[in-house]
């Protein structure tokens, strides 16, 4: 993905100087810390990083042709908030559970965390700057989705449900706009950035639907398949189902289908940085390649009277 690959150097920098951020904190809360942080970095997991949350000021400096010291900042910042909002779900996770710690070490680790990633911000913008008004509004948005979302049933055409719990992540545009003077391209930016967002978590939804069938409402991969079944938001789900609405109902081919139309959509956007639009393109086109390898096994089992019985197995 040239989106990410493009920066590795620089990615190695903001992740080096987020390590010594963090190795600062409390011996024990460092320690989880940094396994948190090496976890997130593409140099250590084969790549397997959500890289918009810290790249967007890098992408947005085609637009804005900021110094590059300002994207580090930020870089540095978004990385160290996005494992705040890790650590706040890991919490929310653990709910009353009081083994290893309870929820005891997330919260402390998220405050480290969190003072850390203002600290960044603010030496570009005080206190009393406007961004910090477009925080409080991201902020608003991830604690509504993360209020409705036991709720609700995850709907993959409603691009702010989908994007809601990443909401956050929209500071490192609208920072970068701010710094050239161009605060009147915060929203486009933000719309754009919640499109790319958005087939970023129907992407997760398709890689975690296993895990996701206790709670599938949450899941907007399996309410297309439910859709393609014809069943309620409240008929049990089972592997079998989805296997069925995979392989005879085309769902995995839906899912591709409303991936693109985003990307479409962000395509005629007149503010999208490239690299922006490089990153939902290939996370669509890997969507679009599971449905074609979905489609492929599909007509060889069937030519082989080999459907049912692949189906019967779960």
């Amino acid at each position: 993905m040239r989106a990410i690959e493009s920066y590795r150097d620089e990615t190695n920098r903001i992740f080096a100087e987020a390590a010594e951020e963090i190795a600062a904190f409390p011996a024990g809360l460092s320690g989880i810390g940094l396994d948190m942080l090496a976890r997130c970095d593409p140099s250590k997991n084969g790549g397997k990083t959500n890289g918009i949350s810290y790249l967007l000021p890098y992408w947005f400096r085609e637009r804005t042709g900021g110094p590059i010291e300002l994207c580090r900042d930020l870089a540095v910042g978004s990385l160290l908030m996005m494992l705040h909002y890790f650590v706040l779900d890991d919490a929310m996770d653990r709910g009353t559970d009081t083994r290893h710690g309870g929820i005891r070490w997330p919260l402390a680790l998220g405050q480290l965390l969190q003072e850390r990633f203002r600290q960044r911000y603010e030496w570009h913008f005080p206190s009393g700057s406007p961004l910090w008004d477009y925080y409080r509004k991201y902020l608003q948005e991830w604690a509504f989705a993360v209020h409705r979302e036991p709720e609700i049933q995850a709907n993959p055409r409603e691009i702010g449900q989908l994007a809601g719990k990443a909401a956050p992540v929209k500071i490192g545009a609208a920072g970068m706009l701010l710094r050239a003077g161009q605060a009147e391209g915060i929203p486009d930016a933000e719309e754009a950035v919640e499109l790319a967002l958005a087939v970023l978590q129907l992407s997760d939804d398709w890689a975690d639907w296993r895990e996701d069938l206790p709670e599938s409402n949450r899941n907007a991969f399996l309410t297309l398949v439910r859709e393609r079944l014809s069943m309620s938001a409240s008929d049990p789900l089972d592997e079998r189902s989805v296997r069925q609405a995979i392989f005879r109902h085309q769902a995995l081919d839906k899912l591709a289908d409303i991936a693109e139309a985003y990307g479409e959509r962000l395509g005629r956007s007149s503010c999208a940085p490239v690299d922006l639009i490089d990153f939902l393109s290939t996370i669509a086109k890997d969507i679009r390649k599971g449905a074609i390898t979905a489609e492929e096994s599909t007509r060889r089992l069937a030519d082989g009277g080999g459907l049912d019985y692949y189906l019967s197995k779960f």
